[in-house]
């Protein structure tokens, strides 16, 4: 019996321990309701990783949303701050990892993006002791209105 009872509470545990390591719903993704298609590419492990992703929806309200804003002139500096970033890590990913799945799927345009489209940045910025700033940690969503589809860079380093 204690035999029994010792199983079923390793079990248990195991059971719960499994149910707390469930990836996180992102709330910016999950604020445009279902998609029907997804593309996802990563690169690196824990605390040291590059995602690059697609979804692509058939109906949204980008209008309304809580979290995405439309594109102005003034905010393409620092969206293009953040791509230039994100790109330099693609370049050094396929410096060390040229198969890596997220540098041969990389194929984003700028060129699509416009004051049509909508966009949310979550950054990280580090100053070093020589005064250097540089992102460490960031999430950008660019909605794109005219295909429908979210392009999601994150990187963290």
């Amino acid at each position: 019996m204690k035999k029994q009872l010792a199983v079923v509470l390793v079990c248990i545990v195991f059971l719960l321990s499994i149910s707390s390591c469930a990836v996180p719903e992102d709330k910016v993704i999950a604020s445009l309701g279902e998609y029907e298609k997804k593309e996802f590419f990563t690169s690196g492990g824990f605390q040291d990783y590059t995602d690059y992703a697609k979804y692509v929806y058939t109906s949204s309200n980008v209008v309304e949303n809580t979290y995405l804003n439309k594109i102005q002139e003034t905010d393409f500096a620092i969206i293009n701050t953040h791509l230039d970033d994100f790109e330099g890590w693609i370049e050094t990913i396929k410096d060390s990892e040229p198969s890596s799945e997220v540098v041969a799927n990389y194929d984003f345009d700028r060129k699509i993006i416009d004051t049509e489209d909508y966009f949310y940045i979550d950054s990280e910025r580090y100053t070093w002791s020589d005064g250097h700033t540089s992102l460490v940690r960031y999430n950008i969503y660019l909605f794109d209105t005219q295909t429908q589809v979210l392009y999601y860079f994150h990187n963290n380093i």
